[in-house]
């Protein structure tokens, strides 16, 4: 039995038509190891972000260099895991370090930057040898108390939620990065299943974290280690003839769904990608368990009814959920295990 390791930073078909708001936008500039050297490679990785893209219908406000109006003032970061090097990067909005108002914190690591666009959410991408298979983080980024908790600025973009007073600890929305193992023997192919991990499940996973799926900010309902999110709850009790009133996570300081414990249909709206997923009439463990069971009829991972869910209970809108996804498998793999931390 072979285990893959991951670590964090911190479907009969139904078919509806596809509506897209948000634009994840796959970013490789600091891909610096080119570990995405093949356009195989990079349809992949689009692949598993058009999921989300094709599944979020919310709106992003666009921000300009100066923050919310006309762009005049000084500026504002954005931060996130550097891909290719694992180190704190950040990028200022400033035009150099003579303008940046967080030159007290340090230099930032690029100047003039130029903003977001309207719907624009940034997703940067690359590789490097890991110990684990892949790493997904959401942005960061150093910026005054008022910067955090502007609704129309660079952090929230819209987004009012219901949460404590100061938003400095809610999920950002401009966008977050993701890194594979370089090492790995990854099977990057999108039409049919073969030899090697299966690239897309563990991108779904990653881009799943950058969005806030899984993670400690206040919008992630995680309550000494029991998920109390409304939404995904009563999509799983809906999936499974339950009445729960909590999801157990491995442990309050790893939000990840616990393992082993919860399954649910896969969401059907959205064009999901129907290669290498569970027969029809069977479910599968949530794509953001850590760990995820390859073998048999399970070979590819997708978004289920209580993921896309959970993604409501963070603030972010979504196509019409199916009362039910269920998807066809083609061909069997190995069983080996996946773990994600």
């Amino acid at each position: 039995m072979k285990k893959f390791i991951l670590t964090t930073t911190f479907v009969v078909v139904l078919v509806a038509p596809s509506v897209q708001a948000i634009n994840i936008v796959v970013d490789y500039t600091y891909d610096t190891n080119n570990f995405f050297d093949t356009p195989t490679k990079k349809a992949a990785m689009q692949a598993a972000a058009d999921r989300f893209s094709n599944v979020i219908t919310s709106s992003l406000l666009a921000v300009g260099p100066g923050g919310t109006g006309t762009g005049t003032s000084a500026g504002w970061r954005v931060g996130f895991t550097h891909p290719g090097t694992g180190a704190s990067f950040e990028l200022s909005t400033a035009a150099s370090f003579a303008t940046d108002p967080f030159s007290g914190a340090g230099a930032a690591d690029v100047y003039g930057f130029s903003g977001l666009n309207a719907n624009q959410w940034i997703l940067y991408a690359g590789g490097r040898a890991l110990g684990s298979a892949g790493i997904g983080g959401t942005g960061t980024g150093i910026n005054t108390t008022t910067t955090f908790d502007d609704i129309s600025g660079p952090m929230h973009r819209g987004f009012a939620d219901n949460t404590p007073a100061s938003s400095i600890n809610d999920l950002p929305r401009w966008g977050g990065a993701v890194t594979f193992n370089s090492g790995e023997a990854w099977n990057f192919s999108l039409g049919s299943t073969g030899s090697g991990l299966d690239f897309y499940s563990i991108a779904l996973h990653e881009v799943g974290h950058a969005l806030g799926l899984s993670t400690s900010w206040n919008q992630w309902s995680n309550t000494a280690g029991v998920y109390t999110g409304p939404l995904a709850i009563a999509a799983y009790n809906t999936d499974n003839g339950t009445s729960l009133t909590g999801l157990n996570l491995e442990s309050a300081a790893n939000p990840h769904w616990k393992d082993n414990t919860y399954d649910s249909f896969i969401f059907g709206f959205g064009n999901p990608n129907t290669v290498g997923t569970v027969p029809g009439g069977t479910k599968q463990d949530l794509v953001m368990e850590p760990i995820a069971d390859f073998g048999g009829a399970q070979n590819r991972f997708e978004l289920t009814n209580v993921d896309v869910a959970a993604l409501q209970d963070l603030g972010w809108s979504v196509i019409p959920e199916p009362t039910s996804g269920l998807l066809f498998a083609f061909g069997v793999l190995p069983v080996f295990l996946l773990r994600r931390r």
